[in-house]
């Protein structure tokens, strides 16, 4: 016996039921959904940040109260900021981007120990 019908039975249960069915567009997005985390990687990579960066960059954000879409938010999450907040946030994360180019990749601290005396 051939299945004529384009529906699947958890498609059909969930137009019955009202259920909303979110628009998944790869395999990615789908395993992210299932762990109740957003599809977007910068949403993601902000919300899993340890709390002192995450303190870090909302202090180079200079992000207020009046930034937080409620005032009952933490701020720990991306999506608690208005649209204002969110662009202070990108705008901060560039300069830490920017701050971090202009010095040579992988250096180490005993590196700014290392001190030319030549000015002297």
């Amino acid at each position: 016996m051939y299945v004529l019908e384009t529906e699947s039975a958890a498609e059909k249960f969930c137009r019955e039921h009202q259920v909303a069915v979110p628009q998944l567009t790869s395999i990615d997005e789908s395993l992210h959904y299932l762990k109740g985390e957003s599809r977007y990687r910068v949403e993601r990579s902000f919300d899993r940040l340890q709390q002192g960066f995450r303190e870090f960059l909302l202090t180079i954000a200079e992000v207020d109260l009046s930034d937080l879409k409620s005032r009952h938010y933490s701020g720990y999450k991306l999506h608690h900021y208005t649209q204002q907040g969110q662009l202070k946030i990108a705008r901060a994360f560039r300069k830490v981007r920017l701050l971090s180019k202009a010095f040579p990749q992988s250096i180490t601290e005993r590196e700014f120990l290392r001190i030319d005396r030549r000015g002297k």
